[in-house]
């Protein structure tokens, strides 16, 4: 949050990048980090977080369900029934 706060995008995404390399980071602080990067227009940056945040957190862990529910909403959001190939492949996932 100190980061987001007075650090640059490039900064918050190091920092953010760096706890889930590290494996320190909480289902929260997935779901932080791909909304501060859809804030800022980073959308498919921001699927990437989601995807790294559900290799940390599968099911049957608490946090793979709020990742999947903001995933998929994200997602659908973003390209409107376009791009249903990938859609498809990501329910099957889910």
């Amino acid at each position: 949050d100190l980061e987001e706060s007075l650090g640059t995008v490039q900064t918050t995404k190091d920092a953010y990048d760096r706890a889930l390399e590290w494996k320190v980071a909480t289902a929260s602080h997935v779901l932080n980090y791909a909304t501060f990067l859809k804030d800022h227009k980073y959308f498919e940056e921001s699927f990437a977080a989601y995807e790294r945040g559900l290799g940390l957190f599968p099911f049957p862990h608490p946090g793979a369900q709020m990742l999947w529910k903001n995933y998929l909403t994200m997602f659908l959001e973003r390209y409107e029934g376009s791009k249903t190939p990938r859609v498809r492949e990501l329910f099957d996932r889910c």
